[in-house]
């Protein structure tokens, strides 16, 4: 047994982890792998480490808040597979094209839904790279420009609730789901306006880098532009309100508003006539490779947390006194 104090473990944890990606592992694989190591010297022996990988397992097993995890992850898989996303990205495109920065902006309003919406940013970043980004290269866009507003919008889906991370601290550090949902959510749309007024004003100010798109590829009948932005945006605010919703005005905690958005979802799915049971059979692998993946590192992250927040708190001390 090594005695570290929580500092130097934070420290070796972090740049393990950073090591660790680069050589191309998957996450969860980095994570577990680094804490069992570190875990071997700092705690003591390989029985004392299995106990603490029992004890967590365990916990995470009968933890009723991490259930909603696989149901939110299965909800943005089954989302995805629906057509929606292509559909309101669509609608978007034809109304704000036409302004310089447009399909930028676009990009970045689009992560806001899916952050709203999945709650993933694996996903989100990919739906976004697919649909969004070979449009805007193809129109001229900067690269860095396309490149970061797909990084940008994507990245919010940790912050904006449903949000994957969100659901997995909340139970480690011991504080309310709901309450981090309700205390994210109006930071994520700030943060989702600022990135907008970013293009909205760098693109004024160099139009060669993100110009409009010609009137000729979106020379569409006002009402039927309307009626697309109507058709696609409702499902989508539909199936907002039934995840959120229910937890903001206190109906249900979290784990119950993932099953219904998970149930919405599909329903959604089956509206659109894109559900199959190859569609049902795919997102259920999905969603069970990605917690897998998740709950490979969460019982070290479980037992480690308590660490990690005494050193800020020990780094943070002197700056306040």
């Amino acid at each position: 047994m090594i005695d570290l104090s929580p500092e130097m473990v934070t420290a070796i944890m972090m740049g393990g982890v950073f090591i660790g990606v680069l050589t191309g592992f998957p996450l969860g694989f980095i994570v577990g792998a680094l804490a069992l190591f570190v875990g071997f010297f700092v705690f003591g022996g390989a029985l004392q480490v299995a106990n603490v990988i029992y004890s967590n397992i365990y916990g995470i097993l009968t933890n009723y808040v991490i259930i909603a995890v696989p149901l939110f992850v299965f909800m943005g898989v089954m989302l995805e597979r629906s057509g929606i996303a292509e559909r309101l990205y669509d609608a978007l495109y034809l109304w704000l094209g036409g302004f310089r920065g447009g399909l930028a902006i676009v990009t970045v309003l689009m992560g806001t839904i899916l952050a709203a919406t999945v709650g993933i940013i694996a996903a989100s970043i990919t739906m976004l790279a697919l649909a969004v980004l070979p449009s805007m290269l193809k129109r001229g866009y900067s690269k860095a420009l396309a490149t970061g507003s797909v990084t940008a919008g994507g990245c919010l889906g940790i912050l904006i609730p449903p949000s994957i991370m969100l659901v997995l601290y909340g139970p480690m550090a011991g504080i309310s789901v709901g309450q981090l949902f309700f205390g994210a959510f109006l930071p994520g749309f700030t943060l989702s306006a600022l990135y907008i007024t970013y293009i909205a004003i760098r693109s004024y100010l160099q139009p060669h880098i993100a110009p409009s798109v010609p009137i000729e590829d979106r020379k569409v009948p006002f009402m039927k532009k309307t009626t697309l932005l109507l058709s696609s945006t409702v499902p989508v605010a539909v199936l907002i309100l039934s995840v959120l919703g229910v937890i903001f005005f206190g109906i249900a905690p979290p784990t119950e508003a993932a099953g219904v958005g998970a149930f919405m979802a599909t329903l959604l799915a089956i509206i659109y006539r894109n559900f199959s049971l190859k569609t049902l059979k795919e997102a259920s692998l999905i969603t069970l490779k990605s917690c897998g993946f998740i709950f490979v590192s969460s019982p070290w992250q479980r037992h480690l947390v308590p660490s990690f927040s005494a050193a800020a708190a020990g780094m943070l001390c002197p700056i306040s006194f």
